[in-house]
């Protein structure tokens, strides 16, 4: 019954925002300390002495734009960002999602590899939760599904005052905007900074040629599976080289 509530209080306040088109800056922010902890061959010593060394510096994130319309949207860094948090290179990241063909399209750089990745679109399993909060002005309501290949718990913070059903890093599938994505409660956190809706889309920002090693979803998803193992008895961190 509270859930209920929940969501016609969230259905409520969005009723008069039927947007279909627009673009939001998200701000990617990952906890590396967090998830060096949480690998079974590293000590409380060596998570300390990491912590002293870097637990100290500025994390301004990453930040990355969606653009949307006609029920296709674009995920990359913004046109700004020229570095991820580190100062490191940054991999490749374009996501394309084709909502009416239910199709992917994607150019992810995993394991120092470009892979082009085109499949369907596979729904995904949420479970709405008893929360919400506002984000950039938008009340959100809570959502949870899981990512197998990666071990990760992930929430989702969503709200149908947009009612695009995208949201950052390919996540989508439920009823609204997703404006926040928690992955494994703060390892990594991407967050809406700016939600524009008042500009027209023209044409999304779609490149005329994708280079990358073609492979479906599946493929891609079974060979980060191996590496995680691998790197893990090897007393490797695997998210050095793939995206958390």
């Amino acid at each position: 019954m509270k859930r209920l509530t929940i969501f016609l209080l969230l259905l409520s306040y969005g009723l008069s925002a039927q947007v279909e088109e627009g673009s939001i800056t998200y701000n990617r922010k990952t906890n590396w300390i967090s998830i060096m902890s949480k690998l079974p061959y590293i000590s409380q010593e060596e998570v300390d002495r990491s912590t002293l060394t870097w637990g100290k510096s500025e994390n301004k994130g990453t930040d990355l734009t969606l653009t949307f319309k006609d029920n296709k949207s674009v995920y990359t860094y913004s046109e700004e960002q020229t570095a991820n948090e580190w100062g490191w290179r940054r991999n490749e990241i374009l996501l394309i999602r084709d909502y009416s063909k239910k199709t992917i399209k994607d150019l992810r750089g995993e394991m120092g590899v470009t892979f082009l990745v085109e499949d369907e679109l596979k729904r995904t399993k949420w479970k709405i939760l008893n929360e919400i909060k506002e984000i950039e002005g938008y009340l959100c309501m809570k959502a949870e599904t899981t990512d197998p290949v990666k071990g990760q718990t992930i929430h989702a913070w969503f709200t149908d005052g947009i009612t695009f059903s995208g949201g950052p890093e390919g996540f989508g599938g439920l009823p609204g905007m997703i404006l926040e994505i928690d992955i494994n409660d703060g390892d990594a956190v991407i967050t809406a900074t700016k939600v524009n809706l008042e500009a027209p889309i023209e044409k999304l920002p779609i490149p005329k040629k994708m280079k990358g090693k073609k492979i479906t979803k599946t493929e891609l998803d079974t060979k980060i599976e191996k590496y995680i193992a691998e790197s893990i008895e090897g007393n490797k961190n695997p998210f050095w080289r793939l995206r958390f």
